[in-house]
């Protein structure tokens, strides 16, 4: 699984988005963690709550069950 993305445009702020992306889902996944919630995500289409032990895993063991 590959985290963040290339942008292939020269712009210094678009090469930055994909570090502020990850940091923005791993806040929210330890918020949600914090206050007992859960983070929606979309994994092969699917929309799915993630909450309690599976905010733990890594996402490539998310995914692949």
């Amino acid at each position: 699984m590959s985290l963040g993305f290339t942008s292939h445009l020269n712009d210094p702020d678009l090469d930055r988005v994909s570090a502020a992306l990850l940091r923005a889902g791993q806040r929210a996944r330890e918020l949600a963690r914090q206050t007992g919630t859960g983070v929606a995500v979309q994994i092969d289409g699917e929309l799915r709550i993630l909450t309690g032990a599976e905010l733990e895993r890594p996402p490539e063991v998310r995914d692949a069950g």
